[in-house]
């Protein structure tokens, strides 16, 4: 009989370490790889999605071949001579190498957010103990891996036909990589609107075409009305896009400001971006604490 209690006491331990151990908050690195190891199954799983993609740039990058052998840009005060046949084509290819990024970082985590809705596992991720960002920068770097296959020939073609030094070459990435931050962060808040809201995309929508069209994705940025520009100013593709074209065409390219104080605009849209998107990640997790897991 003794030896009875005993034993039902050490189950009791047993399952009381085991309830504890479960309630433990997983770390930010191990949801960080869990996440990319998700979605890299996913992503292979539905390879017509990825191929899709692709073409889909592929086609973008045909048009602006194309656009590039039939337009000229004349007196083009950013180059300091007129743009066309090959200028224009490097003009339009550092554009490209942001669109990979761009549409990574703006529509992954509102699509994971999305189909965590439609399967109904998103109460599951806002009810446990860890890091939804780690989760959300998880889904971001998953894209940013399979990006790679579009990401690097389009590199390796704006290097050979623009003809760069090394150094430059590493600029151009380090510009990436930093706008990487800075979308990286956007694309959390578009997120946190999509669990609010439900239905984000055409907010997303209309930053993506504010990348493209106010930017200076198609046309300098000089070439606009200067209402326009100011508001370009705002737009963090603003900045990359002029350190790429300074850095492709190997210092020929004026820049808006000095090289160094468009690094610094840079920067500061990075830190801005990810603070503000981690304090609204917070608000949000209140609110739904606050007010029911059931409205997310």
């Amino acid at each position: 009989m003794h030896t009875s209690s005993i034993s039902v006491v050490k189950q009791s331990e047993i399952k009381t370490e085991s309830v504890k151990s479960l309630s433990q908050p997983v770390g930010v690195w191990a949801v960080f790889i869990a996440t990319i190891q998700k979605d890299l199954r996913v992503t292979r799983r539905y390879l017509p999605n990825l191929i899709g993609s692709v073409v889909q740039l592929g086609i973008r990058l045909l048009f602006f071949l194309l656009l590039a052998n039939i337009t000229t840009f004349q007196g083009t005060e950013s180059l300091g001579r007129p743009m066309t046949g090959q200028d224009l084509f490097i003009f339009f290819l550092g554009a490209m190498l942001l669109f990979v990024f761009k549409g990574t970082a703006l529509w992954t985590p509102l699509n994971s957010v999305t189909r965590d809705l439609y399967n109904g596992t998103l109460e599951f991720l806002y009810s446990n103990p860890f890091s939804r960002y780690a989760y959300f920068a998880g889904t971001v770097i998953c894209d940013i891996i399979v990006a790679q296959i579009v990401f690097l020939p389009l590199f390796l073609l704006l290097v050979v036909v623009s003809g760069v030094s090394i150094q430059n070459m590493l600029m151009i990435l380090l510009v990436c990589l930093t706008v990487f931050f800075t979308l990286l962060a956007m694309g959390v808040m578009i997120a946190l609107l999509g669990i609010l809201w439900r239905q984000a995309t055409s907010i997303a929508g209309v930053v993506e075409i504010s990348f493209e069209m106010l930017s200076g994705a198609y046309f300098p940025i000089a070439a606009f009305p200067e209402a326009i520009q100011y508001f370009s100013y705002i737009l963090p593709f603003t900045w990359a896009y002029d350190l790429i074209r300074y850095y492709t065409f190997g210092g020929e390219w004026n820049t808006i400001l000095p090289v160094q104080q468009e690094w610094l605009v840079l920067v500061v849209f990075a830190v801005i971006y990810t603070i503000v998107s981690r304090y609204l990640l917070r608000r949000v997790e209140r609110h739904a604490k606050k007010q029911g897991l059931h409205l997310i």
